[in-house]
């Protein structure tokens, strides 16, 4: 039956996309970071090369490339100044301001891992309830971005941070699977080599 003419109690919402809650370890000592604003859903992207022969393409898939994701913070100032943990996490990936030019410290995968540390995104449902997960792996910041200034506005200052990672791996909850598919379906699914079960969960990764 279709959510939209359901109204039995054991049906559940669609998705929604401000259902959702966000984990960056650097931001809020690996608990969630609260004033996340917006969270853009990592994308992958398949690669494609082309062979010529006589009058004839044919097109063959080639390497995954995944997108990098933005993020928007509000400031909240208090507990945290998220501008100021920013500025920190840029530190930490090993930048430092030029001094007297005898500085040899650079930026590194290694630490720039570190820096930012573990991210993910969680999608909730209507009881609070994680349904859906995005994990991003060896992810590093590529952009920062603190606002502007402006005199005819009184909105939040939002901040922005790019992030680059090297792939993501999405965690679907086992009942949520069950409830949307028929059970040989989802046994199917939990089977397939694009996912993996831990515990109550499956991985597609």
């Amino acid at each position: 039956m279709p959510f939209w003419t359901a109204s039995d109690a054991i049906t559940h919402d669609p998705k929604r996309v401000s259902r959702f809650k966000v984990e960056i370890a650097s931001l809020n000592n690996e608990g969630t970071v609260w004033y996340a604003k917006s969270f853009s859903k990592p994308s992958a992207e398949i690669k494609a090369t082309t062979h010529r022969y006589l009058n004839h393409s044919f097109n063959y898939p080639g390497s995954v490339t995944w997108s990098d994701v933005t993020i928007e913070l509000i400031d909240p100032t208090d507990p945290i100044d998220a501008a100021g943990s920013l500025a920190q996490i840029l530190t930490a990936m090993g930048y430092d301001i030029p001094k007297d030019g005898v500085d040899l410290v650079n930026i590194s995968k290694r630490k720039s891992v570190a820096a930012l540390g573990d991210i993910s995104v969680s999608q909730i449902d209507d009881g609070g309830e994680e349904i859906e997960e995005w994990s991003l792996k060896q992810a590093f910041v590529t952009k920062i971005e603190w606002g502007s200034y402006k005199y005819d506005g009184d909105d939040l200052d939002v901040l922005k941070l790019t992030v680059k990672y090297d792939w993501a791996e999405c965690t679907i909850s086992r009942t949520t699977l069950s409830d949307a598919v028929s059970p040989v379906a989802a046994d199917a699914i939990t089977n397939s080599p694009f996912f993996s079960k831990i515990g109550s969960k499956i991985v597609l990764a």
